[in-house]
């Protein structure tokens, strides 16, 4: 009999550690945490100071973490908060990131913009907690238009003469004058700004002006060209000129004898 009770009890004890053994049945009414978070909202930008080729944005955002931007050319598909994350969208023209603080952080951008155009911003924000915000907050910008560039000019050059003309140029006043031609081109009358035709340097040679015709894509100036010297010497320039937002335009120019110069053109 002894026996018996003690096998039956050896069966329940078995049967029981057998059932504690096996997988609960899941809880219905379960809910992870992501669920139940809050994504940050109301993100908000507000503009800067906008020039022809720079603009500054500003990211409103109460919370902690960091936020991540996009600057793109305005038409493009708008990104998604992954591709914002990325710093991948189509038409990209910068992107970036910064920690957020809970006070508004201002971006100065002032590569590779254009003037007279829209580009759209877009902002997303990854949280301390390692949230990224289902909602991409998006601002555009458009920048200001440098209107027309033709007019006459006063330049002030600064330098280095090569060969025979050894030395430098400190200061050098001139006068230049800017042709619109109506079609997108520009024609600059002397892109040496005096400095070949004055009789001090190479004018004792009867060296007339420079003249040539550029576009100017982007606030850039660019080009290479031969000047009066070339059937003789070879001697061509080459030129770099910048539309600044003040509407001065800087240039550096080199010639195939060695002059390097910068030029400032302030519109009279």
């Amino acid at each position: 009999m002894k026996n018996t009770i003690y096998k039956i009890g050896f069966l329940l004890l078995a049967f029981t550690i057998v059932l504690s053994c096996e997988s609960p049945e899941a809880e219905t009414n379960y809910k992870p945490a992501t669920a139940n978070y809050e994504y940050p909202t109301g993100i908000t930008l507000g503009s800067g100071t906008v020039t022809n080729s720079s603009f500054q944005f500003t990211v409103n955002i109460s919370g902690t973490g960091e936020a991540y931007y996009v600057v793109v050319d305005s038409g493009n598909d708008a990104p998604s908060n992954q591709n914002v994350f990325d710093g991948d969208a189509s038409g990209l023209i910068t992107s970036g990131s910064f920690d957020l603080t809970g006070s508004p952080v201002t971006i100065t951008l002032s590569e590779g913009l254009c003037d007279n155009t829209t580009y759209d911003i877009y902002v997303v924000q990854f949280t301390s907690d390692a949230f990224l915000s289902e909602t991409v907050t998006a601002y555009s910008i458009t920048t200001n238009d440098n209107g027309s560039i033709g007019g006459t000019y006063n330049t002030v050059t600064n330098g280095d003469l090569s060969g025979n003309f050894g030395g430098s140029v400190a200061d050098y006043e001139s006068v230049v004058t800017i042709t619109d031609n109506g079609d997108g081109t520009f024609t600059f009358d002397d892109t040496s700004a005096g400095i070949y035709p004055d009789p001090n340097y190479y004018g004792g040679f009867g060296s007339p002006a420079v003249p040539y015709t550029f576009e100017v894509p982007c606030n850039e100036i660019n080009g290479a060209f031969v000047t009066p010297f070339y059937n003789c010497c070879g001697d061509f320039i080459s030129f770099e000129g910048t539309i600044n937002a003040d509407g001065t335009i800087s240039v550096h120019w080199e010639s195939a004898f060695g002059e390097v110069m910068d030029v400032v053109y302030t519109k009279q």
